[in-house]
């Protein structure tokens, strides 16, 4: 009787747990649906809120990251190409030059694919470039459609780097595969030698397959119910200071503000 009243109570706990978090999520979607709503309607204010609000984040940080990576997590059910588009204005208004997606969905899950509302640079596939006026002829209503950013300087397009998922271990292992296979050379038993050299080679070789010629990401942002970065570039986010926001919950310019002052007042690690 005991261990059936036991069972019972677990049940009844779980029950319980299940139920809140339900409601905890669908307040999170309202408050989400909310803000939004609000966005749609009153997007001159909110754009001229978001520029006074980015002009003193400006004036009051020491330090901005150059190179922004967005991590969206394999369990992550609400950010789309629109939020996505919307913290490529907010980075832009910041002065932030580069943006890196690594979107762990697959394409039935809501995976973002930047090559729809982005074009591409002529000069490397590999990267895209992208830009209010793209956005706004495709009707997005977020408000962004100046060419000035919070600097006071004009806009050059915000360049986008799509990170796949062949990027990260996978493509450690084909540097490998090649070692190995050379391995009897004299410039991999040199390497093989000095671990320094040899770390420098695969950094080297990696970046070209990679084609990103760019500083690694400072700032990453991981949405997800989880902090986890979902195998996202081991070896290219050796610095990055991730900060995860909690799946479902809505993120605007008040959040990235948020997220700005945390990096100004980390210090980078650089291997400590």
């Amino acid at each position: 009787m005991m261990q059936l009243l036991c069972l019972w109570i677990g049940q009844l706990l779980l029950m319980l747990v299940a139920s809140y978090e339900l409601l905890q999520q669908l307040c999170r979607r309202l408050q989400a649906f909310a803000h939004r709503s609000y966005d749609y309607w009153q997007c001159d204010q909110q754009q001229q809120n978001n520029r006074l609000l980015f002009e003193r984040t400006i004036r009051e940080l020491e330090k901005l990251p150059k190179h922004l990576v967005l991590v969206i997590g394999s369990d992550e059910r609400y950010v789309n190409a629109s939020q996505v588009q919307r913290i490529f204005g907010y980075a832009r208004l910041v002065g932030i030059p580069y943006v890196s997606v690594y979107d762990a969905r697959s394409p039935q899950h809501g995976y973002v694919d930047i090559s729809q509302f982005c074009r591409q640079s002529a000069s490397n596939n590999r990267i895209y470039l992208w830009s209010p006026q793209q956005q706004k002829q495709q009707k997005e209503q977020n408000g962004f459609n100046k060419t000035i950013n919070a600097n006071g300087r004009t806009c050059t397009e915000l360049q986008v780097f799509q990170i796949r998922a062949t990027d990260g271990h996978a493509l450690i292992a084909q540097m490998c595969r090649e070692l190995y296979v050379n391995r009897g050379t004299a410039e991999v038993q040199t390497l093989l030698a000095k671990r320094e050299l040899l770390s420098e080679k695969l950094d080297e070789r990696l970046n070209k397959q990679l084609g990103f010629p760019v500083p690694e990401p400072e700032l990453g942002i991981v949405f997800s119910a989880v902090t986890c970065t979902f195998g996202l570039l081991p070896w290219h986010a050796r610095f990055t200071e991730f900060h995860t926001h909690p799946s479902g919950r809505h993120f605007d310019a008040q959040c990235f503000a948020q997220l700005l002052y945390k990096y100004a007042r980390c210090e980078q690690r650089w291997g400590k």
